[in-house]
């Protein structure tokens, strides 16, 4: 598959066989969710907070407010609230009957390869110029328009890449995640604004007080984590949701490649890097600025240089 051309589009031949099951949870959507946990907690606890305040002033029984917000989740399975959400709310739109025809037979054969019935997801359209592709919610692959200019070949790559995703599980772990963590986020988001609209800036006893306050937190912080260490587990949070985020990109990439699609990730790789360079500013080389700058831990996605470099070993093991 080495020798094979990054532009073309070779068709699966031979039988095909779909899966009984068209959904799983590697480890890595097992762990995202399982890091969610506290972020879940959280919200349970806003959530039961306004349920009792609903309760209070109109009698809806706090249960029935609380048992409703953990059965939402749901929804993300659910095709019509799918396709509401990615049309009126992220304003995706269904293929046109041209952009249909071009992306049938490219899914029929990216799924075929990985066992999955091509009926089971939804495609659709994000109009954009940035050339790229989201696995979205249960059933969703958006391609944006500018992804749709690709040869056919390396626009398949980019779909079976969205589609181990899918069949890994993290799109819909992703999205459960980030559901059920929403009301704690937006209670903090809240906190913090109304926190910036009191603060009396100017006033130097104000400041002073909270040096002391922030000195205090800290202390405080440190004898906790003494006696209690695993509440640093929350804190690091986000640096392992990220870790586990970029795993998960690498993964899908593995995955595609492994299904023939190899080359063409590579040349849709390339192809990201050399529009990177283009769109950087052309200024003198510093002494400083040849070294690459160290990607953030906190970035959900690997740099395209780590991805090319971890395909390009994969396809040069034996059997691609």
């Amino acid at each position: 598959m080495s020798g094979q051309d990054p532009e073309a589009h070779v068709p699966h031949t031979g039988r095909v066989h779909i899966a009984a099951r068209r959904r799983g949870a590697d480890v890595l959507a097992v762990g995202s969710l399982a890091l969610h946990l506290p972020h879940a907690a959280a919200s349970l606890l806003v959530v039961a907070c306004l349920a009792y305040v609903l309760e209070s002033a109109t009698g809806i029984p706090l249960w029935a407010t609380v048992a409703g917000w953990l059965l939402s989740g749901a929804l993300i399975f659910h095709r019509p609230a799918e396709a509401f959400l990615a049309h009126h709310v992220f304003g995706h739109r269904p293929p046109s009957l041209v952009e249909g025809d071009q992306l049938k037979p490219l899914w029929r054969d990216v799924t075929a390869r990985f066992g999955a019935d091509p009926a089971t997801y939804q495609l659709w359209i994000a109009e954009s110029e940035e050339l790229n592709a989201e696995a979205a919610a249960g059933h969703i692959v958006t391609v944006t328009s500018a992804a749709l200019r690709l040869p056919p070949g390396q626009l398949a790559a980019v779909l079976a890449h969205e589609l181990s995703h899918h069949v890994a599980g993290h799109s819909w772990s992703a999205l459960l995640s980030n559901w059920y963590a929403l009301p704690g986020r937006l209670l903090w988001r809240a906190l913090r604004g109304l926190h910036r609209l009191t603060l009396p800036h100017r006033h130097i006893e104000a400041k002073e007080a909270n040096r002391r306050l922030i000195l205090l937190a800290v202390v405080v912080g440190l004898v906790l984590l003494y006696l209690f260490p695993w509440l640093l587990l929350p804190a690091l949070t986000p640096w392992l949701l990220a870790a586990v985020n970029r795993r998960a990109e690498l993964r899908a990439d593995r995955a595609a490649a492994l299904r023939g699609f190899g080359p063409q990730l590579v040349a849709v790789l390339q192809r990201f890097i050399t529009d990177e360079e283009a769109s950087k500013p052309r200024s003198p080389v510093h002494r400083h600025d040849r070294l690459l700058p160290a990607p953030s831990l906190l970035s959900s996605k690997p740099d395209h240089h780590t991805r090319l470099q971890r395909l390009q070993r994969q396809l040069q093991q034996p059997g691609h």
